[in-house]
């Protein structure tokens, strides 16, 4: 074969790309289920401002509209939104936001097919029950959020946040969390007062503006944070203030609280999910595990039909383990070491020969993620001057001894 090269030296070839960038998925990306003004119907629109939505759905001034505003007055970026109005306006039913009767794609049925959602969100859902013929029972409504709890079971990779009915109690939203069990949802309480101009509104459902603060925090500190002891934007008090010790009781029962600090605003005070299963009680521990699982299946799906033989599995894991090298370095696993933090295993041991002759190929993955501190102890003892100053002379004793030798 002839040689292409007309003089002797070092020539570079391109080889292909060989090397794959794992990056992470955009996280805090909300869908707010609900009935709008205008628009179309049950199908999902991306918008990024509140200005867009308006121009699209209109602002009702209800609660989907505040949802949608505190989402984006709190550090949202972006958010799906289905209008699931029925056809010829007439009032929604649960199965309109469930969306499990019929062939069309409606509801919560409509979000399958979208892979970047991580936050689910229905303020809408309050407005709608005790004023639509849809939603005259608090059943009517549980359907809906234990509708919104399954979908994100059955998808992985979100979370809804859930809001408690319209004048309930502490105890009331302890009692109506006992409804759910999962580690893809969370709970939190009171409702919350917002201000349009001069005028203060009547209290609206918090999960819009929850669900913005939960972007900030993402793209400030990212998913590992817990998203708690952080102001919320556009609020100028919560619908019903809380003692501390109901604020505790409500904490024990993983219901996240709205707390009124003097001189540090309104602040979520709780970062729990509803989960009984301790691995997974916190908020950004599941999310994490959300954040992981996402990115890694964006960036496997090269892998499809490569030949599966071991330098197939060192590709595949190197830029796994670089990413996950870089959550460690930046806080998001525990650990001493990255060892200690985190593990990629794709080898002869998980790729037998059975596996890869019905063409699977298998990587395992093991995190260590942090935990928030949420019980911050301090231990104040009492001394006495006279005893602080006689260990002070007794400790300075030897040393004069040393220093005239």
């Amino acid at each position: 074969m002839p040689s292409l090269y007309k003089s002797p030296g070092v020539h570079i070839e391109s080889a292909g790309d060989r090397y794959v960038r794992l990056e992470a998925v955009e996280t805090g990306v909300t869908a707010f289920l609900g009935v709008t003004l205008q628009g179309p119907r049950q199908q999902p629109v991306r918008i990024g401002s509140f200005e867009q939505f308006e121009k699209v759905f209109g602002d009702d001034q209800g609660f989907f509209s505040a949802g949608v505003r505190g989402f984006f007055e709190n550090g949202g970026r972006t958010a799906y939104v289905v209008n699931v109005e029925p056809e010829g306006g007439l009032d929604p039913t649960p199965d309109d936001y469930i969306g499990a009767m019929g062939a069309e794609w409606r509801g919560l049925r409509a979000l399958e097919r979208l892979d970047d959602v991580d936050l689910l969100a229905a303020p809408d859902l309050m407005q709608q029950y005790g004023k639509s013929m849809g939603f005259t029972q608090p059943e009517h409504v549980l359907a809906v959020q234990r509708a919104m709890v399954d979908h994100c079971e059955r998808m992985h990779d979100r979370m809804a946040l859930l809001d408690a009915l319209p004048a309930m109690t502490v105890r009331d939203a302890v009692e109506w969390r006992g409804h759910f069990d999962s580690s893809h949802a969370a709970f939190y309480f009171p409702w919350i007062r917002i201000r349009r101009g001069e005028d203060v509104l009547p209290p609206v459902p918090p999960s819009g503006h929850i669900a913005g603060s939960i972007a900030r925090n993402d793209e400030e500190e990212g998913v590992h944070r817990a998203p708690a002891n952080q102001p919320l934007q556009g609020l100028v008090d919560v619908a019903q203030r809380i003692r501390k010790r109901d604020r505790d009781w409500a904490f024990d029962h993983r219901v996240n609280t709205l707390v009124t600090f003097p001189g540090r605003g309104i602040r979520i005070w709780g970062a729990r999910t509803l989960s009984s299963d301790q691995a997974f009680n916190q908020i950004n521990v599941r999310r994490t595990f959300i954040l992981v699982r996402k990115s890694v299946e964006r960036f496997a799906q090269w892998v499809v039909f490569e030949p599966n033989e071991p330098a197939l599995w060192k590709r595949l894991i190197t830029p796994i383990d670089a990413f996950l090298d870089g959550m460690w370095r930046n806080g998001a696993l525990l650990g001493a070491t990255a060892t200690e933090a985190f593990y990629v295993k794709c080898d002869e041991e998980t790729n037998p020969p059975e596996a890869r002759d019905v063409g699977q190929l298998l990587c395992e993955i093991g995190i260590a993620p942090v935990r928030p501190a949420e019980f911050i102890v301090v231990r104040i003892h009492q001394f006495t001057r006279e005893r602080t100053d006689e260990a002070r002379t007794e400790s300075a004793a030897p040393q004069a001894a040393v220093a005239g030798a």
